[in-house]
């Protein structure tokens, strides 16, 4: 396992946001979270990140403590793209993701023709190739979220955490980037909005009022009656007669 929590909580005046997480990500694979609005997804992402500081419980990557790194360690295990990431800077594209470099330079590194290839190939592998002149304040919310994920990719980490990276995308990048994310040789945790996106992941886990309340396939986890219980919503389960994948319809309850 190469990213792990432990008894995870985080409360804020007494009220718990997050409760008792127990959670183990495999090397390589890409784990999807799912639930409700509230239910402590986005808390949870930003703890597994290092970027809030747990109120009991741990978090380990590579068995270490993630707390007791140094923030420059840390940045090189793991990146993370938040939801609503946002630059009131101006800068360009290629700026923009350049900043994905930091935590691999140093005095006695620095920035080399290698990390001009890292930041070309996440250009490219986000569709964003072309764009690298093009000021940030020009791009749509679409091109933005993008530019955010190859400033990730650019970072190398071995643990790639994405908060609804496919929001603000139409649908041609939403599969566009799922994919890419799936087919990337890096752990990734990926919060989604869609579940049939969900469908897609090695494994799903599922939050309901800060709690994972179910972890596994995507098949054992996305069942019609846990959905109704977590989501208050009637699903049925459709068969896509062209490739056989399982899709939901969702009525009201």
């Amino acid at each position: 396992m190469i990213l792990e929590a432990r008894d995870l909580g985080w409360s804020v005046r007494g009220k718990a946001i997050v409760s008792h997480v127990d959670l183990a990500v495999r090397q390589g694979e890409t784990l999807g979270l799912v639930g409700p609005n509230g239910s402590g997804k986005s808390t949870l992402m930003r703890l597994l990140a290092g970027i809030v500081r747990s109120t009991s419980g741990e978090v380990r990557i590579n068995g270490q403590m993630l707390h007791a790194m140094p923030r420059r360690q840390a940045a090189q295990l793991i990146a993370f793209l938040e939801q609503q990431a946002e630059t009131t800077e101006a800068i360009s594209v290629r700026d923009a993701v350049e900043l994905g470099r930091t935590p691999w330079l140093t005095p006695l590194q620095p920035w080399s023709a290698e990390d001009d290839r890292i930041v070309g190939q996440a250009l490219d592998d986000t569709d964003m190739a072309g764009f690298e002149n093009r000021s940030w304040a020009t791009l749509s919310g679409g091109e933005r979220q993008r530019v955010h994920l190859a400033r990730a990719l650019a970072q190398q980490p071995q643990v790639l955490l994405l908060d609804e990276p496919t929001n603000h995308l139409d649908i041609q990048h939403q599969l566009s980037i799922l994919k890419l994310v799936a087919d990337l040789p890096i752990t990734s945790v990926v919060a989604l909005h869609d579940l049939n996106q969900a469908f897609g992941c090695d494994r799903v886990g599922m939050m309901s009022v800060g709690r994972l309340v179910a972890l596994g396939p995507p098949r054992e986890v996305l069942t019609v009656e846990r959905i109704a219980a977590v989501f208050g919503v009637r699903a049925s389960i459709v068969v896509d007669p062209e490739d056989g994948t399982s899709i939901f319809r969702f009525h009201s309850a």
